[in-house]
């Protein structure tokens, strides 16, 4: 099992968010899709916690860089989703994992940015920068829970000026500079933040401007267009731990439209097609439960397998090393 352990990389905090997050969108299906979902990313927490205590210093190497460094907001936004889950029965315990979840967040926000941006370099950013300070949003997705949609509306704002003024330089890096193999399935990470700036917003405002949903949810629809037609050349590269972001994203994009359609819907405005953007909702859905599926395999597969040697890495010396690893199928 110590090995096994050793071998969990930090992106499977990524794994984790996408598995609670595909919880919460079955729900109102099958509610034992939600605690299923629940218990696996509740187990892929538990890995990474027993690598923090019984190999910290391999943590502490991989935050040298800035790929998994960002990664690893990942971890905080699954523990505020997994409050969520706690809610129910434990109110205040989950209140405190969440405050706990929030505030690390921030200060690893507040870290990346000392270290990270105040030497920037554009061929160290990639969209796990997305990751680091618009994934923050998920506090706000999560607030009602706990009746704090105040300061879910402040953490909404944040994030999302953080993502008007991401999106320009994640954009840049990709026209200016090529990217490594083991990098390229972060590409799905641009699917994520307008649907979690949709959901982030809807969850706590009130009133909420429908003109302003409705851009977002086109934006958020193009954004996953663009992305999904990657997605086979991705599937087609050996396995890398990058795979983790074909979850989130995926998830996110479909929970997005629903919510978006039942705004508008209990608004009373009329709907265009309404049956065809249902039936996409449902497509999206299905699709999102199939690649987070698909992924979490993988990632077992990679921790309960045997590794293949590695290959010398193809990528420049910013990309992590475990970003190069294969494994055996």
């Amino acid at each position: 099992m110590r090995d096994i352990i050793k071998k969990v990389p930090i992106p499977t905090a990524g794994v984790a968010l996408g598995l609670a997050a595909l919880g919460n969108l079955l729900q109102p299906y099958a509610e034992i899709a939600h605690i299923a979902c629940g218990a696996l990313s509740l187990f892929l927490v538990a890995m990474l916690v027993a690598k923090l205590i019984m190999f910290p210093s391999m943590l502490r190497e991989d935050m040298k860089n800035s790929v998994f460094a960002s990664v690893s907001a990942t971890f905080f936004m699954t523990l505020m989703q997994l409050a969520g889950y706690l809610a129910p029965v434990a109110i205040v315990p989950a209140f405190g994992l969440w405050c706990s979840a929030v505030a690390g967040h921030f200060v690893l926000m507040a870290w990346f940015t000392l270290y990270y941006i105040r030497r920037f370099k554009l061929t160290e950013v990639f969209p796990t920068y997305f990751i680091c300070y618009v994934g923050i949003i998920v506090a706000a997705v999560t607030s009602p829970v706990f009746g704090a949609e105040a300061f879910g509306q402040g953490i909404f704002w944040f994030g999302f000026a953080c993502y008007l003024v991401l999106l320009a330089v994640v954009t840049m890096r990709y026209i200016k500079h090529e990217i490594p193999e083991g990098a390229r399935p972060l590409f799905c990470i641009y699917a994520a933040p307008m649907g979690l700036s949709l959901v982030g917003y809807l969850s706590v405002m009130p009133d909420p401007n429908l003109v302003f949903v409705a851009v977002l949810m086109g934006l958020g629809q193009l954004m996953l267009i663009g992305v999904v037609t990657r997605v086979p050349k991705f599937l087609a590269l050996q396995f890398y731990p990058s795979y983790a972001a074909m979850t989130f994203p995926f998830v996110i994009s479909a929970m997005a439209l629903g919510k978006g359609v039942q705004a508008l819907y209990a608004a009373g405005y009329s709907i265009p097609a309404l049956p065809v953007i249902e039936a996409l909702i449902a497509v999206e859905t299905l699709f999102a439960a199939v690649m987070v599926a698909y992924v979490f395999v993988h990632f077992m597969k990679f921790f309960f397998g045997t590794p293949k040697a590695a290959k010398a890495p193809k990528t420049r010396p910013e990309v992590p090393a475990a970003l190069t690893v294969e494994v055996t199928e």
